[in-house]
């Protein structure tokens, strides 16, 4: 839920900040890659070299805006129905079902039935979206990687700090 509030849709607040409002960037998401013990979010911005600095310095106050602040109720709705949607149109193709039934194997030991899974995201909270985002973004955490013709161009630590 955090990475569908953060940058996991059009409506996502990178997405909305970053482009939409601001026009900085050509492309901007989030993603999640979780393993049963370990796992990371990252965040992929587009943007212009001349934008890096202030790009960063939006995704980092989105993620601070995450811990201070709770996800308002209408916000976390749409959230929820944008990764409910995703999850029944993910299981379309016989590859994508067959996945998600061996990932339920090698992580829960069972088959989880859709119903159980689209419950579940129904009952995500903002103070359990707000939890997550205190436990994940945490000074230390963060580390960014510039790719492109962005020569000279530094972040400094103070930059990603995330309070």
């Amino acid at each position: 839920m955090l990475n569908t509030v953060l940058g996991g849709s059009m409506s996502s607040r990178l997405f909305q900040n970053i482009r939409e409002k601001r026009g900085l960037a050509y492309a901007v998401s989030s993603g999640l890659t979780s393993y049963r013990d370990a796992g990371v979010v990252t965040v992929y911005v587009g943007c212009d070299g001349a934008a890096v600095a202030e790009v960063v310095d939006l995704v980092v106050e989105e993620l601070r805006g995450l811990k201070r602040t709770p996800v308002p109720g209408a916000e976390l709705q749409r959230a929820k129905d944008h990764l409910k949607g995703s999850c029944v149109l993910g299981l379309e193709s016989t590859t994508s079902r067959m996945s998600q039934l061996a990932q339920c194997e090698m992580y829960f030991g069972r088959q989880v039935p859709l119903s159980e899974t689209l419950a579940g995201i129904e009952r995500v909270t903002a103070d359990d979206v707000q939890r997550v985002a205190r436990d994940l973004f945490r000074n230390g955490a963060l580390a960014a990687t510039l790719v492109g013709p962005v020569a000279g161009e530094t972040l400094s630590p103070a930059q990603l700090e995330l309070g």
